[in-house]
């Protein structure tokens, strides 16, 4: 009898984050923080994101200008040479590497341009683009802050999050003068909450196995120096059955918006008709 070998190889699956584009360019050490950790874990990066890097000579003139007028007050004194630091990093970042080799994802404006994490659904850049539509539908257009890039970046991370499923956001904890999240949140309706009191072990978990990665990233100095990460989770029930849109479901989604408090993920034709975001709650922890 012939010995066989028999190879079996077992991948687990990557954590899956959604970088707010605060978090990778408002300082070098979060900077530093998604360079390393996109080797250990799938993170993808926003539109606005390589916007911003685009437009570095703009906002080397104008460093402040990244942030919305009601926030730039309150900004600490290093604000601006830490975001030119971030921006210089990044930069170097791509010249060191083309984009199809620097580990990162990022969803743009079709699908050819885009690289998206393994597994994402077929039609995610669809799904991204109904859920940022509705999202941004939100806004007042004749509020300045809806044209600074940190502003629109938050909105641009939600949307994403939202349209992998299986993705949460990672930006800076809300509490700090540099974050956008709570103004956005205010702006366009969403419910902003800490994550329950009762779940306590669960949050310990998903903060430990965080942690785990960015020891293993060789990142745990980062956040020794001061830098102060949020976790975000989305979760979304569409709007269909409240609207009287429910006919024009199949049955598969319809049975789905029935059951809609045990369903997470609004089904396709919900983002076709009715407000995704009506019943999105938003859940919050700091690492």
């Amino acid at each position: 009898m012939l010995d066989q070998e028999l190879e079996v190889s077992v991948r687990a699956r990557r954590n899956a984050y959604v970088v707010d584009p605060l978090l990778a360019l408002s300082s070098p050490y979060g900077a530093q923080l998604v360079s390393r950790l996109s080797a250990l874990a799938d993170l993808t990066v926003t539109r606005t994101f390589w916007q911003a890097i685009d437009s570095s000579d703009y906002y080397r003139r104008d460093p402040l200008g990244f942030w919305p007028n009601a926030l730039r007050e309150r900004l600490p004194a290093s604000t601006a040479d830490d975001f030119n630091q971030a921006i210089t990093l990044w930069e170097e970042e791509r010249q060191r590497t083309d984009l199809s080799h620097c580990r990162l994802h990022w969803v743009i404006d079709n699908v050819s341009e885009s690289s998206f994490p393994d597994g994402s659904r077929a039609d995610l850049l669809e799904r991204y683009e109904s859920l940022h539509q509705a999202l941004t539908s939100r806004s007042d257009p004749t509020d300045d802050a809806t044209e600074s890039a940190a502003y629109y970046g938050t909105i641009d991370s939600l949307a994403l999050a939202a349209a992998l499923g299986n993705a949460c956001v990672l930006t800076l904890a809300p509490d700090l003068p540099q974050a956008c999240l709570p103004l956005v949140c205010e702006h366009v309706g969403l419910s902003l909450e800490r994550a329950p009191e009762g779940e306590a072990e669960l949050v310990a978990l998903e903060q430990r196995r965080l942690r785990e990665l960015i020891v293993a990233a060789g990142c745990s100095s980062l956040l020794w120096g001061g830098l102060r990460i949020a976790v975000v989770h989305p979760l979304l029930y569409g709007d269909l059955l409240l609207r009287g849109d429910a006919d024009t479901l199949d049955s598969g989604d319809r049975l789905a918006l029935e059951h809609r408090f045990d369903y997470v993920e609004p089904p396709p034709a919900a983002l076709a008709i009715g407000d995704p975001w009506r019943a999105a709650r938003h859940f919050w922890h700091v690492l």
